[in-house]
């Protein structure tokens, strides 16, 4: 075995075995299917948070998108406008188009967290840069003394890295443009949700129909978690 394959080999193990840890999860009922499952009868849940800034413990969540889908039919989409409990700062604002007045009506985290977790439970989530919005969904369960998602958690920054190493750009809108799939809005979590589902779905019809779940955890460099 050479030696390219030996590390290839090492890390889809280590990948599948995190994958089976996560799968075996019985929190609630929540359970990941098995990494030999086909990827096509996997149901996924792209989610995407926006926030009063960069830090999980000072900012806030002010909005989470989600996009569910199994074998490439978007199954739900959803969106929660959230208040932060705190002002967001203008610059934010300019980013993702949320003011202080579009959420001070709107729920608090807290509120909202239970309709969140019905959405994505039994999925595969999947998010990009996913290591930041799974810091912000944790400090605020922590915060809310709620309980963390078992699910597993799928980086597509890291598996469109994978497959697009070619692109000087892995941001969304970046790899949107690459794979020829037009954008219109972006920065705002839905949106941004429903352009990595519409990559992801895209790019794998183009290169293997029989993929299963645990080439998609090495490809991403293996499955995250709360």
């Amino acid at each position: 075995m050479n030696r390219s394959l030996q590390i290839w080999t090492a890390g889809l193990a280590v990948a599948v075995a995190a994958g089976q840890a996560l799968a075996e999860d019985p929190q609630n009922g929540n359970r990941s299917p098995p990494v030999n499952t086909f990827v096509s009868n996997v149901t996924f849940v792209v989610f995407d948070t926006e926030t009063t800034g960069f830090s999980p413990t000072t900012d806030r969540i002010v909005e989470v998108g989600v996009v569910k889908f199994r074998n490439g039919k978007v199954i739900e989409e959803k969106s929660w406008l959230i208040n932060p409990q705190r002002d967001i700062p203008y610059w934010a604002t300019k980013v993702h188009g949320i003011n202080n007045a579009m959420v001070k009506d709107k729920p608090t985290f807290q509120e909202i967290y239970p309709e969140f977790q019905e959405f994505i439970r039994g999925s595969v989530l999947m998010a990009h840069n996913a290591r930041f919005d799974i810091s912000f969904v944790k400090a605020e369960a922590k915060r809310a003394g709620e309980p963390m998602p078992p699910n597993a958690v799928i980086d597509s920054l890291s598996l469109f890295r994978k497959w697009y190493p070619k692109s000087t750009s892995h941001s969304v809108e970046a790899v949107a443009r690459a794979s020829e799939i037009k954008t219109d809005t972006l920065h705002r979590a839905m949106a941004d949700s429903l352009y990595v589902f519409l990559i992801f779905d895209k790019t794998l019809k183009e290169r293997e129909s029989t993929a299963k779940l645990h080439d998609i955890y090495s490809e991403s460099g293996g499955p995250l978690k709360f």
